[in-house]
């Protein structure tokens, strides 16, 4: 059995998840609100775009969902795609498919930066608007919003870890499957 590894289906993974998700954003996302805290499917985007590997490509992901994002809301440009570029980064510098090698453990990752994520992009937005008050940024935008991002971001993450891996089998045979798997969180 040889194994190749197909750059063209990971290229088509990550456009078919970038286009899901940007309309996702256009959407349905201003309807998916807790609070004041509303889900961010540009932030689903690029975590699950460095979930998957690829060397630079989660990087244009990130930023490309950060500027979509950006200039699709009423916030100051750039911030977010700063913000999911180094998210990007640190969730995966290598080049492996960590959505197929340890889904919970991205789980787990998704969840800190989410949190991380949104509490940078929180206190920003306090600076440059001073009038709104702390606890209202705490309790009705951060955690809020931290919590869809991560409630959303679970079904991606279950699922493209369930697709096949960017790996393609070449030759006879029944291509192998990957058996089922608990999660537990």
């Amino acid at each position: 059995m040889m194994i190749v590894n197909d750059q063209n289906q990971r290229t088509r993974r990550l456009a078919i998840l970038c286009i899901v998700c940007f309309v996702l954003q256009l959407a349905i996302a201003p309807f998916i609100a807790i609070g004041a805290g509303h889900v961010n499917f540009c932030l689903i985007c690029a975590f699950t775009a460095a979930f998957m590997g690829g060397g630079v490509a989660p990087i244009w992901v990130a930023f490309i969902s950060g500027i979509f994002f950006d200039l699709t809301s009423t916030t100051p440009v750039g911030l977010m795609a700063l913000l999911l570029v180094l998210a990007a980064f640190l969730l995966n510098p290598g080049d492996r498919d960590r959505l197929v090698d340890e889904p919970v453990r991205c789980l787990r990752d998704g969840a800190i930066m989410v949190l991380g994520v949104e509490l940078v992009y929180q206190l920003m937005l306090l600076l440059v608007a001073p009038g709104a008050p702390f606890i209202d940024m705490v309790f009705l935008r951060w955690l809020p919003a931290s919590l869809l991002d991560w409630l959303c971001l679970v079904p991606f993450v279950l699922v493209l870890s369930r697709t096949k891996s960017d790996v393609l089998t070449l030759g006879g045979g029944a291509k192998k499957s990957f058996p089922g798997k608990r999660y537990k969180l």
